[in-house]
């Protein structure tokens, strides 16, 4: 295995997020694991996703794991996802804003409807792509942009890239998977702003 730690980044990153990744590395190398950080800046991340991909394949690498830089995971989450040998298999987590939701889309008809379990591995139409193990063949096999948008009559809203990706994944026949005991290890930095009305006296 090659792993390329792949994260799509504005111009900063959480420090939660940094801690993770520090101690994500160290167990990467204690398991004597060869991985690439990979990085990419900016606010189009569609594009910084599709380069990120280029990158892992040139290369060589076997796996990719996303992490979005506003993310907390656990140092062995290669090992939690990885274990169930699935080519795309990603954690569930909420939305950063209210009303706080799954991230992950059950059924392609109905964007409305999210997985709600709590326990075991399910198939998902999509999920976000905070935190996803991905198998480079998938990239292989189909066509590109493997990122991109469009526009959802039933939302009447852009859906992001990364319901993209999982319908052209799922068009090419790979299935996406969410593992959500590991999804209970996994959170989504948010932010607030605070005021004297949230002191307790």
């Amino acid at each position: 295995m090659k792993l390329a730690i792949c994260v799509p980044a504005r111009d900063t990153v959480h420090a939660g997020f940094a801690y993770c990744l520090a101690n994500l590395t160290a167990n990467l190398q204690k398991k004597q694991i060869d991985f690439e950080i990979l990085f990419t800046l900016g606010s189009v991340i569609a594009s910084q996703r599709n380069n990120l991909v280029s990158q892992a394949i040139e290369l060589n690498c076997s796996h990719i794991l996303w992490v979005d830089s506003d993310m907390h995971f656990p140092s062995s989450i290669v090992d939690k996802l990885k274990k169930h040998n699935k080519k795309i298999v990603a954690v569930n987590y909420t939305t950063r804003v209210k009303p706080h939701r799954s991230v992950a889309f059950v059924n392609s008809k109905n964007l409305q409807l999210r997985l709600s379990e709590s326990t075991g591995l399910h198939r998902v139409f999509a999920v976000g792509m905070g935190c996803m193990l991905v198998d480079i063949s998938v990239y292989k096999n189909i066509s590109k942009p493997w990122y991109n948008y469009e526009w959802n009559e039933d939302l009447q809203d852009v859906c992001g890239e990364d319901i993209w990706f999982c319908n052209h994944a799922n068009n090419h026949g790979f299935e996406i998977w969410v593992d959500c005991d590991a999804s209970q290890s996994v959170a989504h930095y948010g932010t607030k702003a605070f005021t004297l009305g949230d002191t307790v006296e």
